[in-house]
């Protein structure tokens, strides 16, 4: 059963990704893309509607016009996102740590975003997927702890949970 999918990106970066990703998937499914104008309309009198529309264009109309019945689905509910959570404690001074995340993050495409208190999030777009990073870094009685939650889709959680994991214990 077709899909019909739209949708809504915010930059050229995005509609790039999005264009990859059909290249990518158009040996495993068949994809096209919808030339023209699109829209979903929600009315009882979608016969009238298509009349109307009809006599708006130029003979001959066969193929110019193709109608889908949609149901809106929520995907979301489906297909939940991954969440990896990594814990090290270390001597090393919190000032350091966060100095040190920050050069590792950004060595694997990640950059700042925001702050708060002693977590610090940060975004990664990577060829396997995008991915919010939350690094709480906090100094204890028996050292400094750091907790590195990843969250994402695909294997992209996954591997830079590997990347980070093996990172920081080479360099804590």
């Amino acid at each position: 059963m077709p899909h019909l999918f739209i949708v809504c990106y915010e930059n050229d970066a995005e509609r790039k990704r999005v264009e990859y990703l059909l290249d990518k998937w158009s040996n495993r499914a068949r994809i096209s893309k919808v030339r023209g104008i699109s829209f979903i309309i929600d009315s009882s009198d979608v016969e009238g509607f298509a009349e109307e529309l009809l006599s708006k264009l130029d003979p001959p109309t066969e193929g110019k016009v193709m109608v889908y019945r949609v149901e809106p689905e929520d995907i979301g509910s489906r297909v939940s996102p991954t969440r990896r959570e990594i814990k090290h404690l270390t001597w090393e001074e919190p000032v350091v740590v966060r100095k040190l995340l920050k050069y590792v993050l950004s060595k694997f495409g990640a950059y700042y975003v925001s702050s708060e208190g002693n977590v610090s999030r940060y975004r990664a777009y990577t060829k396997k997927g995008r991915m919010e990073v939350e690094v709480l870094v906090e100094e204890r009685d028996n050292g400094t702890a750091v907790v590195i939650a990843i969250e994402g889709y695909g294997t992209a959680v996954d591997d830079m949970a590997r990347k980070l994991e093996r990172e920081l214990s080479l360099l804590l």
